[in-house]
């Protein structure tokens, strides 16, 4: 009888590496899945509109570089929310988002906090908001249609407020660019 020199195999207790990460990947698809049943959509429509405005007000300014008669409609129209780009043929682009949980209102020459002074003038179908730029992208004129003085030439920006939340205000400076937050002077 020989007496072999090898060694008992060992056994190594635990998890792999590979094993980890499919752990973490599994908990993390279950808990994204999970948040999204819990949460509802009306939670996000506020920061969407937000969003959508300063892209659409940057692709305006963008656009009317160069160009005449280009400007920017923001107008509820039924359940929707509608960013609108028009030039002098017509509509050249156009972003609508889900009006739920959605108040937008708006002014040109204020720059006061949204949670401070609301906006003046409430966007609705009947009275939207309308910017004008000019050929360098600099803000010219606009406004709520129907609100005092409308149009109104703009001398230190506009502002659009949702929900009169500070936090979601949109400013659009007088030289055309449009940013998250409270005006700057």
């Amino acid at each position: 009888m020989a007496l072999s020199n090898a060694s008992p195999r060992s056994h190594s207790v635990g998890f792999s590496i590979i094993e980890l990460v499919i752990v973490v990947l599994l908990i993390g698809i279950v808990s994204a899945v999970a948040m999204a049943r819990i949460l509802r959509s009306d939670t996000y429509n506020p920061i969407i509109a937000r969003d959508q405005l300063v892209s659409i007000a940057r692709s305006a300014q963008q656009k009317a570089i160069g160009r005449t008669d280009v400007s920017l409609q923001i107008q509820p129209i039924g359940n929707n929310l509608q960013f609108r780009i028009e030039d002098d043929t017509g509509v050249v682009e156009s972003i609508d988002v889900d009006l739920a949980e959605v108040i937008p209102s708006g002014d040109t020459n204020q720059l006061a906090s949204c949670s401070v002074v609301g906006g003046a003038s409430v966007i609705s179908l009947s009275t939207p908001m309308v910017i004008y730029y000019n050929k360098l992208g600099d803000l010219l004129e606009g406004g709520v249609v129907g609100s005092p003085g409308y149009p109104q030439e703009v001398t230190s920006g506009a502002r659009v407020c949702i929900n009169n939340d500070p936090v979601m205000s949109v400013c659009l400076s007088a030289a055309g660019y449009a940013y998250v937050g409270d005006c700057i002077e």
